[in-house]
Parts: structure tokens; C-alpha cells; sequence
């Protein structure tokens, strides 16, 4: 499961930037010189977390950053940066948030078919759209139709 904007913005309401809700970060990096993919950068160790330009070199596409410390004057006007009195404070509410949406995620339904009318061994790997197309021609085949 990849972070969200969306959901960084319910765990941290005050945000500044681009506005994309279906934004997604694969990566949270608490230190700048890290490759950071579609990084979320939280400078959580001041100066030892490096700076943000750093940060964005090695793939971040958004910060976390604590209210009333400057942010520096090259951040893009596009650049997604969501505002905390407390980073830790802030980052733990939403490691809560993502931890609760990741339970709901893991109470999801299992599809068992019959081995031999599966299109995979594996079904988790297809979308909805796959297993109902899937379903529909089994239960053609039921009742003697193509």
C-alpha cells in the first residue's frame, strides 16, 4: 500500500502547494542523500537530515516540515508541503491513520476458484473487473452456454 496524499492530509490538515488528493508517495526518508522514489522528505534530525533540494535530487515529491522553521526559498510553488507544530507528533498520527487504513485493507475478501477454470494459479493479482469477467464465463459454462 503507498501513502497518499489524501491520507497525509487527514493526519496533517495545513498543507501549501500542488493540491492532488490521489497524489501518492512510495517512499518517506528521513534523510536527504537517500534515493527517495516519489519521496515524502521529513526532516525529523535537523541538520543531519540534509536539505531539502537534497531531498528532491534523490526523488522527493513532497515534505513533511515543522511550522515557523522557513522553508527555503528555491522550494517549487508546486511542491506538496504539509505543516506541523510537532514533526513527531505529526508523523505519528499519521503512521496511526495509515496503520488503521492497512488493517481495513488486509480484512478484504479471498476469491477460491477450481484449479483447473483459474486463468492463474495466483488470482490475487487480478483486479475486480478480471474476476468478474472470469466469473461470468464460468457460469456460462454451467448452464451449457459458450
Amino acid at each position: 500500500m503507498t501513502l497518499s496524499y489524501k491520507l497525509i492530509l487527514q493526519a496533517i490538515p495545513e498543507a501549501k502547494g500542488f493540491v492532488k488528493e490521489d497524489l501518492l508517495f512510495q517512499t518517506v526518508s528521513f534523510i536527504a542523500d537517500s534515493k527517495q522514489p516519489k519521496g515524502l522528505f521529513i526532516p525529523l534530525y535537523k541538520d543531519h537530515s540534509g536539505d531539502l533540494s537534497t531531498a528532491i535530487a534523490n526523488g522527493a515529491i513532497g515534505a513533511i516540515w515543522e511550522e515557523g522553521v522557513e522553508l527555503p526559498s528555491y522550494t517549487p510553488n508546486h511542491f506538496p508541503i504539509f505543516y506541523t507544530k510537532d514533526l513527531k507528533e505529526g508523523i505519528l498520527k499519521m503512521i496511526e491513520i495509515y496503520d488503521e487504513q492497512l488493517q481495513e485493507q488486509e480484512n478484504t475478501i479471498n476469491f477460491i476458484f477450481l484449479q483447473e477454470n483459474s486463468l492463474n494459479s495466483n488470482m490475487e493479482s487480478y483486479d475486480i473487473p478480471v474476476i468478474r469477467e472470469h466469473v461470468l464465463k464460468t457460469s456460462n459454462q454451467a448452464k451449457g452456454g459458450n
